[in-house]
């Protein structure tokens, strides 16, 4: 993506873990020039999961050469900025906001999904992998497109776990893996590959046991699937559920996000 001996600039979209980690690893490498980060304001940011403040790597620049952080939703301030700045790049990470249309239009986009696209698509991934329980999972970096998860597949990289790793540990796993995707296809080193929609879609808050049994017979078949996202509301224990999926969901539904609930207790 980067021809060699040359400078792009980069404007980055995110404000959790995973996107800081991301400014650190362009920061390092010649060929990026960090122009601006479009982060949250407070306010969301207290409410978005995996959240941090990316206060401190700005503040660690030098005042003349740090990139620009905007920290609200106003996409138009982002697109004003990112245009000044005559910006070749724009790369999301670990931000699920929906980036408009119109800047799709002007930028070239890329962005991250943690799970392998085609194969898995929708909200809430890295819940849904280590529900999953299977021993494998793996992450992507992509185009953006219109619709979500939807643009060209350009790097996918696997990795084998412990079933009884924590989420927090699966979650560093993947967030690492991601920067070594996001790192390869800068490097240019990627083959694009053309994304395909799912064959199988599972609705909002179905039944977390369920919805992990569709998954894997999904992926035993080769079907694609679409998994929903998750609220609170999905983080409650059925008491149905056999002691082994409870201990996988009690995993799963732990650091970094919210804990899982069991109504008995509560």
């Amino acid at each position: 993506m980067v021809e060699k001996d040359s400078v792009i600039k980069v404007a980055v979209v995110g404000s959790t873990r995973l996107t800081l980690k991301g400014l650190a690893a362009l920061r390092v490498m010649p060929s990026i020039s960090l122009e601006v980060v479009l982060g949250l304001n407070e306010q969301s940011l207290i409410k978005k999961v995996n959240s941090v403040s990316l206060d401190h790597f700005i503040d660690s620049y030098d005042c003349k050469k740090a990139p620009k952080l905007i920290k609200s939703d106003d996409w138009d301030l982002f697109y004003k900025i990112c245009t000044d700045k005559k910006v070749d790049l724009i790369i999301t990470l670990g931000d699920s906001r929906i980036i408009p249309e119109y800047i799709i239009n002007s930028f070239d986009v890329i962005g991250n999904h943690g799970a392998v696209l085609p194969d898995v698509q929708g909200g809430a991934s890295l819940v849904w992998g280590r529900m999953l329980n299977i021993g494998e999972w793996g992450v992507s970096i992509m185009e953006i497109d219109k619709k979500i998860d939807s643009g060209r597949i350009l790097k996918v990289k696997k990795f084998n776990y412990n079933s009884n790793c924590s989420e927090l540990e699966f979650t560093e796993r993947c967030d690492d893996l991601t920067i070594e995707a996001l790192r390869d296809v800068l490097d240019g080193n990627y083959v694009p590959q053309e994304n395909t929609k799912w064959d199988v879609k599972i609705n909002k808050h179905t039944d977390s046991f369920h919805a992990v049994n569709i998954l894997n017979n999904s992926l035993s078949n080769g079907l694609n699937v679409y998994m929903p996202p998750r609220t609170p509301k999905d983080s409650l224990i059925n008491n149905d559920w056999s002691d082994d999926f409870k201990k996988i969901f009690k995993i799963s539904n732990n650091a970094p996000y919210p804990k899982w609930i069991d109504p008995q207790i509560e």
